[in-house]
């Protein structure tokens, strides 16, 4: 798909190991074991897989390198499709444009975020009830801002790692930098319904990390213009498929942040969604049977990753031992990563320091060694 390539082009300059994900740290000033070093969680080299290295991207700077592997003419851009129309010969996208536009598909793979007006319409072209895939408050905000490189040193140290995290009671901090909090009251949620950001007075972010190290502090002061950004989640939605039409990305399983797993979801959804339609058994089918085969594809696509995005029966425990994993499970797993961050726990880990680095150190590693192509293999025998 030319996403490697697109993120080597992308990534920026980073002076730690390239396996390191973050450094894990006590930030908060009323611990016990304040400032001290947790653990550090890395990627590792698996036999039969390309080697893992962690890189820092801008999503926009990503997307415009992704861009350019597109043939020319393919994309089309600044259009907002909102309805579709299933047909005996194909499916008829419905643009909001003036005056209305349209264009013809044999299959509309839609990937427009946590705020889909193709969900909304799926949803009430199935009669389905169209609050199950309302994306909801996480009760979480984040405030976000920039500083320079020479800023962060002298706040933090010359020899400070550039990617750590930071952690407390009930808010946590990540560089570059990014800060985290609790939200369980609602309190900065306002009139908002959905994702939003704005600018916060300085003081308010300040107050949030009113308990954190000297050091913390001093990072989020040299913030010149906080803002803040509401984090909100899909709840467990419960049908990602009609007709020719098929959900993936944040548009159907939309993620808090805190495994940096939502945009590698969405890679993972459109690797599996272009081999089973591009399968003999849809390539190669007869006019007569070609809509049952691209159906029987997507029932087949929904059926492997639906289920990886939310697993609700599965004690979050058995993830590290269970060999079949799903998109659904990433979307879970990434709230529960958020609660360990800020002492609120998954298996009652609380602050505990041995505790947390036992759950840290392990927690991502199904996601970064799920092997997407014996998985895809497997699938693509049952076509």
């Amino acid at each position: 798909m030319g996403a490697a390539e697109a993120l080597e082009a992308a990534s920026g300059v980073d002076n730690d190991d390239e396996n390191t994900w973050f450094d894990f740290h006590i930030a908060d000033a009323s611990h016990t074991h304040a400032g001290e070093y947790i653990c550090t969680v890395k990627s590792r080299d698996v036999p039969g897989m390309a080697k893992g290295v962690n890189v820092n991207v801008h999503r926009a700077d990503f997307l415009s390198e992704l861009i350019k592997h597109l043939p020319d003419g393919l994309a089309t851009f600044n259009r907002r499709c909102t309805s579709y129309t299933p047909h005996e010969g194909g499916v008829t996208l419905n643009f909001a444009t003036n005056p209305p536009t349209y264009a013809e598909a044999d299959v509309i793979v839609c990937s427009d975020g946590i705020k889909s007006h193709l969900r909304s319409h799926m949803y009430s072209r199935l009669g389905l009830d169209l609050k199950s895939q309302t994306a909801q408050y996480s009760q979480w905000i984040a405030w976000r801002g920039l500083i320079p490189r020479a800023t962060f040193e002298k706040a933090m140290g010359k020899t400070a790692r550039a990617k750590m995290m930071h952690c407390g009671q009930g808010r946590h901090i990540l560089h570059m930098p990014v800060a985290f909090v609790w939200d369980p009251e609602h309190l900065k949620l306002g009139n908002n319904t959905g994702p939003w950001t704005e600018e916060r007075p300085h003081s308010e972010m300040l107050e949030d990390f009113a308990s954190f190290t000297p050091q913390c502090k001093a990072l989020l002061q040299a913030i010149e213009k906080p803002s803040i950004w509401g984090i909100f989640a899909l709840p467990p939605i419960p049908n990602i498929v009609d007709e020719r039409v098929i959900l993936i990305g944040d548009a159907a399983h939309a993620m808090t942040p805190h495994q940096g797993s939502g945009a590698g979801q969405a890679i993972e959804d459109a690797l599996f969604i272009s081999q089973f339609l591009s399968h003999d058994s849809v390539s190669s089918a007869d006019p007569s049977s070609r809509v049952s085969a691209i159906n029987k594809a997507l029932e087949a696509y929904a059926r492997v990753r639906h289920p990886r995005g939310y697993l609700e029966l599965v004690p979050s425990r058995l993830l590290i031992l269970t060999a079949s994993f799903h998109s659904l499970d990433v979307q879970r797993t990434s709230r529960e990563a958020g609660l360990l961050y800020e002492f609120m726990g998954v298996e009652g880990e609380g602050s505990d320091m041995a505790q947390l680095k036992a759950g840290l150190e392990e927690r991502l590693r199904w996601i970064w060694e799920y092997r997407e192509d014996e998985v895809i293999r497997e699938e693509l025998a049952k076509l």
